[in-house]
């Protein structure tokens, strides 16, 4: 797959994610402001999901249409693809390190826990 396409499929999918959080957050905006939102003659649509799809869209326009911005993606692409991905086994042995450490420090956090416990129980006794 090309560079330019799959930056195409990111782009296409954060500007989805960028609609839907737009939409929730101009929602909540109305609602907070005790501003009507009615529903489009569209159906389910209503005038937050209308508003958030516009600046959506100008939003994906302008970043993709900015130079810098652009580049710097293409570039984050290119360098992705050099990058040297572990093997199935080296994933398992890291999932396995990264279990056991977090099982010790949580044993260690709860035996802490359970002395400060005592030593207050102590203390408010008193």
């Amino acid at each position: 797959m090309s560079d330019r396409r799959l930056l195409g499929f990111f782009w296409l999918v954060g500007a989805l994610a960028l609609w839907i959080i737009l939409g929730d957050l101009i929602d909540r905006g109305l609602l907070f402001a005790n501003v009507a939102n009615p529903k489009l003659s569209l159906g389910s649509l209503e005038t937050s999901d209308l508003y958030a799809a516009v600046a959506t869209i100008g939003v994906a326009i302008g970043t993709w249409k900015h130079k810098v911005v652009y580049a710097f993606c293409i570039e984050t692409v290119q360098e992705t693809r050099k990058v040297v991905w572990p093997t199935k086994q080296e994933t398992r042995d890291h999932t396995v390190v990264v279990v056991i450490t977090s099982f010790i420090f949580a044993f260690i956090l709860w035996g802490f826990d359970q002395v400060w416990k005592q030593l207050f129980a102590l203390l408010l006794e008193a």
